[in-house]
């Protein structure tokens, strides 16, 4: 069980699921039939080579995620079929966080970078031995 928040100092709160897409456009659209709408403006960031835009309503928050035109940050999700790829949680200490996850053995796939989606705070990936990518987000 992930449980950030029991062995983490401070509180790790669940903050999203990402959602791999082709089309940020078509899949807003599915996902409005679902009762979600947009949250906040909608981001490009250079460094992580997508578009991005959060999405709220009748269940968790979405982060629907399409490459950039010169980008291929998802092709490997999307060309395996995986759409749902990532959990994300909100840290109070990153550094923390980072040492915690390895402890369980994951492998970290994508060092500290500041996210144009978080305002420049630092965010970093990680893969669980279980195959499930975790994004861990410095609050």
């Amino acid at each position: 069980m992930l449980d950030l928040a029991g062995v983490i100092p401070g509180h790790a709160l669940f903050h999203h699921i990402g959602y791999a897409t082709t089309s940020i456009a078509r899949d807003l659209t599915f996902f409005s039939l679902l009762g979600y709408h947009q949250e906040g403006e909608a981001f490009t960031d250079p460094i992580q080579g997508v578009n991005g835009c959060f999405l709220v309503g009748g269940g968790p928050r979405v982060e629907l995620l399409e490459n950039l035109a010169d980008s291929t940050t998802l092709t490997p999700w999307l060309n395996t079929g995986v759409k749902m790829y990532h959990f994300a949680y909100e840290v109070e200490n990153l550094v923390n966080a980072i040492v915690w996850v390895r402890h369980q053995r994951a492998r970290i796939v994508c060092e500290p970078v500041a996210a144009a989606a978080f305002e420049g705070r630092q965010i970093c990936f990680a893969m669980l031995r279980s195959g499930l990518l975790v994004e861990l987000i410095q609050k």
